[in-house]
């Protein structure tokens, strides 16, 4: 008995999804990396607007929004870059690989590098980001995976689901005045 309502349970959650945690997202989902430290969520992304300076992005890391007109170099970043301009990146239809840890995570950039080398040139970042709370983070157009560790096969799903799926289709490097 219990095991056939633990399956119908998890169907309705593959169907319905979770219930909204009130911060906006659309969506959201436990996933089974990193001892389940792993979540899948959707928001809402209701502007796109080319602006100068700074974005007050409602969820960090940000997963779309108002952005910098200059748009990042694709490819492995050791320096941090500013959100406006990957963001950028993201509505081209990138995924940005993103790591956070202060006493260091070799291992972990090791994954993502290895990661963003497996898949189609000039549609990803990797890139240290020290404004979320989690170790490792992907990022779509509307998308985020956060992650406790970088699970690979995790990283790569999130990759091949979500690459593409935004208001542009630009893999061209940034024009030279945004360098």
């Amino acid at each position: 008995m219990f095991l056939r309502f633990s399956v119908v349970s998890l169907l309705l959650l593959m169907v319905l999804g979770c219930p909204d945690p009130g911060d906006g997202t659309l969506e959201s989902y436990p996933c089974d990396a990193c001892g389940g430290d792993c979540l899948i969520e959707q928001f809402p992304v209701e502007s796109a607007s080319h602006v100068q300076g700074g974005v007050d992005y409602p969820n960090r890391p940000p997963v779309g929004g108002d952005h910098d007109p200059c748009w990042a170099p694709y490819g492995i970043h050791e320096t941090e870059l500013n959100d406006e301009n990957w963001v950028h990146n993201l509505e081209h239809g990138a995924v940005v690989f993103l790591y956070n840890c202060p006493e260091g995570c070799d291992d972990e950039r090791a994954v993502l590098e290895s990661v963003a080398a497996s898949v189609t040139p000039d549609t990803t970042l990797v890139t240290p980001y020290s404004l979320m709370t989690s170790r490792v983070a992907a990022v779509s157009w509307a998308w985020r995976l956060t992650m406790g560790c970088a699970d690979e096969a995790q990283l790569l799903d999130f990759y091949e689901s979500h690459v593409g799926q935004a208001p542009e289709d630009t893999t061209s490097a940034p024009p030279g005045s945004c360098m």
